[in-house]
């Protein structure tokens, strides 16, 4: 295997321009693939921190229940009227992708702030939500726990410190930055095991709220599959749901999520083309390669060159090549990156879409993945000329026939 790459190192450096130019070839087409990679991966983060933050799609509720609409988030008002907690996980709507339960009760004298301040208490389910934990802007360094509360934007308290919500030791897990809604300036979220665990202590003139009963929502917040329309969505929700109201948000927002996660779609093929087509590259270069060295190569087998060591020199020169050229493209990649940050960084933090940069270890991981990559195309592109040279007879080689 040591003679087999001496000689594949010596072969690239007899023709060092074609083998630079190789190299340049293989470097565009990896660090296309590795900055489209890597980038995708950031804004596909971004999108699932930052369009979440624009709410949900829809919203379904009782019938007659109230409801603020906004340009930032869709919210359900404190209603007596409720709902089933599993209501979307029997109807099986192909159109929606997440429903997102809330139960939102308005109450006084909980002891928080002023004995008598009126407080929203909004219970969610962290595994189903997607509109509350996104708005996080600080939060304790661990997962939400049973008797965590999470403050909105207009109350203050330290993390980690106590709050009693009627008499009751509550932790303070995070705050929400802030969205312009009622509901989410002044509401203290937790999850629906603690909001539940609150209703004895609730005192009202017909007892505790609605939907502080346990398998009971306020409403569902809703995502829309990929694909679906906001129209499709709701004629399928009314016409399997009976007794809800379905509230429609901004549609340009669920336009424009979709539409990244086809451009997105869109983005993977053309580098599983430019892959290919690098592939196909490397093959007609290799097999200009073989023509060229023929004499040699019918020299090697009469001296007794195996046929798998012919196949092995070629592949082996192919990889290193194209190996190296990976590397090049993922430097280059790096450096286009760099660019990238004060452009399409910059345009969708304008919009409130914060990016997220693919972290240092996934980076290194898929710079790595597109090294390997394109050594693999090399072996791949070379293996079939090699393997053809291979079989011919040292006489024909030589003399250059065939």
């Amino acid at each position: 295997m040591r003679l087999l790459a001496s000689l594949a190192l010596q072969n690239l450096g007899r023709r060092k321009a074609r083998s630079l130019l190789l190299i340049a070839a293989v470097a565009v087409a990896s660090g296309v693939v590795f900055t489209g990679a890597t980038l995708m991966r950031s804004i596909d983060r971004s999108m699932a921190v930052g369009f979440t933050r624009l709410g949900a799609d829809m919203m379904v509720v009782p019938e007659g229940a109230l409801t603020n609409i906004t340009a930032a988030l869709l919210t359900v008002e404190p209603t007596d009227l409720v709902l089933d907690q599993d209501l979307f996980a029997r109807a099986a709507i192909t159109s929606v992708n997440r429903a997102a339960p809330q139960k939102i009760a308005r109450v006084e004298h909980s002891g928080i702030g002023s004995h008598h301040d009126s407080v929203d208490l909004i219970g969610f389910e962290p595994a189903l939500d997607f509109t509350v934990q996104p708005w996080l802007v600080e939060k304790l360094n661990r997962d939400l726990r049973p008797g965590d509360v999470i403050l909105g934007a207009g109350r203050t308290a330290p993390l980690g410190s106590e709050l009693l919500i009627f008499g009751k030791a509550h932790t303070v897990y995070g705050r929400l930055g802030k969205t312009g809604v009622g509901t989410h300036e002044r509401g203290v979220f937790m999850s629906f095991a603690t909001l539940e665990a609150l209703a004895g202590s609730v005192h009202g003139p017909n007892g505790p709220p609605a939907a502080l009963q346990q398998g009971k929502v306020s409403g569902f917040l809703v995502e829309l599959a990929p694909g679906a329309t906001p129209l499709q969505a709701r004629f399928a929700i009314l016409s399997t749901v009976k007794g809800v109201r379905v509230v429609t948000g901004d549609s340009t927002m669920s336009g424009i999520r979709q539409g990244l996660a086809a451009l997105l779609d869109g983005i993977l093929a053309l580098m599983v083309l430019m892959f290919a087509s690098t592939a196909l590259m490397v093959s007609v270069l290799f097999s200009a390669i073989v023509t060229e060295r023929r004499g040699e190569l019918g020299l090697l087998k009469a001296v007794g060159a195996r046929r798998g060591q012919i196949v092995g020199m070629m592949v082996i020169e192919a990889m290193i090549a194209t190996g190296a050229g990976g590397a090049l493209g993922v430097v280059l990649g790096i450096l286009v990156m760099r660019l990238y940050e004060r452009s399409l960084v910059y345009y969708l933090e304008t919009i409130g879409v914060p990016f997220v940069w693919l972290d240092g270890p996934h980076m290194v991981a898929v710079a790595m993945l597109a090294v390997v990559m394109a050594s693999i195309i090399g072996a791949l592109g070379s293996l079939y000329p090699a393997w053809r040279a291979s079989r011919r007879d040292p006489y024909d080689l030589v003399r250059g026939e065939g």
